[in-house]
């Protein structure tokens, strides 16, 4: 299968390819709910959408009369935290549900990630700007002020931080240098967030052995990452665990000349597993 036949899996999900083709604007909620939408093939966006905007208009009533720098995130947190309770729990990271925004709004609870993409697709409908962070270990979002940057942790309702205190807080639970903690506090890009999004979920597939799930998830990091080496090596990695040997075989005898030479067995050895799959059923 090439890149053309796996772009045509996709081709419902606009958002998503806007951001495999690097468009700049792209509906970050939109392109979230496609990547539910392979876990829940019926899935209508309206509900989750709708929720959305109710919350956007709720904020939007109050904003326009703060004068502190921080009064804005601050209602945000209150509103969407608080009121409507959007939190965060270790449970969440066991399941795909925490990842998806459509079971993250029925349920209130999510991952770092979902949540805040969450709190920003509120934010932009309701005039705040908030930028997502991938920070090392845990996701934020930020917002510019006067004052200077102020991070807002999703997963922990309420609580909002100015630069220094964030900067010690990420460097601490990453346990990372503080110049990888400043480099990790940058604002980054929707298709960033969403290669994110993709990493978590691949992840958990794997753990879980949900093998035909991972494989779509890395068809999607593949169209993102088309070049790059790895997307290649585990798109064929897991289509031989999927069941796909005569996929994976091909792709693998593609790759193994031209991967790093610590990697090599590893690669021959799973050549010949594929072989040795597709043998077997012929």
């Amino acid at each position: 299968m090439n890149l053309h036949e796996i772009r045509r899996e996709f081709v419902e999900d606009r958002e998503f390819l806007k951001l495999c083709d690097r468009h700049e604007e792209v509906d970050l909620s939109v392109a979230a709910l496609e990547l539910a939408r392979d876990y829940f093939p019926d899935l209508e966006f309206d509900e989750t959408l709708q929720w959305i905007d109710e919350r956007a208009d709720e904020i939007r009533q109050k904003t326009f009369s703060f004068q502190k720098p921080f009064s804005q995130i601050e209602y945000l947190a209150e509103i969407l935290g608080h009121q409507h309770g959007l939190r965060g729990d270790d449970e969440s990271f066991l399941h795909a549900d925490g990842s998806f925004l459509n079971r993250v709004v029925e349920t209130g609870r999510g991952i770092p990630i979902s949540l805040s993409v969450l709190y920003m697709a509120v934010a932009h409908r309701s005039g705040i700007e908030l930028h997502g962070v991938a920070a090392p270990s845990h996701f934020l979002t930020r917002m510019e002020t006067i004052e200077g940057p102020v991070f807002l942790d999703a997963f922990t309702p309420g609580r909002y931080m100015q630069y220094d205190e964030c900067l010690d807080w990420v460097q601490a639970i990453a346990d990372v240098s503080r110049r990888d903690a400043k480099s990790g506090m940058k604002a980054v890009s929707h298709r960033t967030i969403v290669t994110r999004m993709l990493n978590n979920l691949k992840v958990l597939y794997i753990e879980q052995e949900k093998w035909k799930h991972a494989l779509r998830i890395q068809n999607r990091l593949l169209l993102l990452n088309p070049s790059q080496y790895a997307s290649r090596r585990d798109r064929a990695l897991i289509s031989l665990k999927a069941g796909y040997p005569g996929e994976a075989l091909a792709m693998l005898r593609r790759i193994v000349s031209t991967a790093p030479e610590h990697e090599q067995p590893t690669l021959r050895s799973q050549i010949a597993l594929a072989f040795s799959e597709i043998t077997r059923w012929n």
